[in-house]
């Protein structure tokens, strides 16, 4: 598999335990954006986000870094909760200041929703756990570093944004319009020995966007456990 594919969510548990993720964090947005560390703040203007999404951007980490390239992303403006990044200031110096007690619970509820998906999908773990607020954005990058077969779920506010990648097979770029609401892709993320399999990818949104993904690794075994959970996730 060298393209991302779009994968209907139907499955009732599966929608319910990814509304439980996206309710965290959207039931309160005023006391979100208040707690919470947003990370590049200092790269949210209308021309960093244009210069890192480009073309030309991409041109250069595929032929200029070329296998220098580490695999992830050296920007991205957004809110992102991984528990061994704690270090990485994922809550704001309000929180640490006047509401000590947030950044614990908040952390638990994430790992909490995190575990039960994971079980759920039988995954080998989360990749990401990212909260856009609008003019959020993650540039092109690869994953390179961690070739796997992946599931990536994605909830949009309005649909007002998008999820590129490029072509392995021609260069050509894709582009995939999100939708109000829940959307799912499938697919794979080759290393440098795969080069029909090497997926340079990006997104952007002008609305609130939540990505929690999903990867097994690079075995035929995930493969097939991947299109099993596919056919789960798209059943009713």
């Amino acid at each position: 598999m060298s393209q991302m594919k779009d994968i209907p969510i139907k499955n009732p548990e599966f929608l319910e335990l990814l509304e439980d993720c996206r309710k965290i964090l959207t039931d309160n947005i005023e006391e979100f954006v208040k707690n919470n560390h947003l990370h590049c703040e200092h790269q949210t203007d209308k021309e960093s986000r244009d210069k890192w999404m480009s073309e030309d951007y991409l041109r250069y980490i595929v032929d200029v870094e070329g296998d220098q390239h580490e695999g992830f992303p050296d920007h991205l403006v957004g809110y992102s909760f991984k528990p061994h990044q704690l270090k990485h200031n994922m809550f704001s110096e309000y929180a640490r200041k006047n509401n000590p007690e947030y950044p614990l619970k908040m952390l638990k509820r994430i790992t909490e929703c995190n575990h039960k998906l994971v079980n759920f999908l039988g995954a080998k773990n989360s990749a990401l756990f990212c909260f856009y607020p609008p003019g959020g954005y993650i540039s092109w990058h690869n994953n390179a570093n961690a070739c796997a077969y992946n599931l990536i779920c994605t909830w949009s506010e309005t649909g007002d944004g998008w999820f590129k990648y490029r072509n392995p097979d021609n260069g050509e770029i894709v582009t995939l319009h999100d939708e109000k609401g829940w959307q799912c892709k499938a697919g794979y993320f080759g290393g440098y020995r795969e080069r029909d399999k090497l997926l340079y990818h990006a997104a952007q949104s002008d609305c609130w966007r939540l990505t929690v993904s999903f990867i097994w690794d690079h075995r035929e075994s995930s493969e097939t456990l991947q299109e099993d959970l596919v056919y789960e996730i798209s059943s009713e």
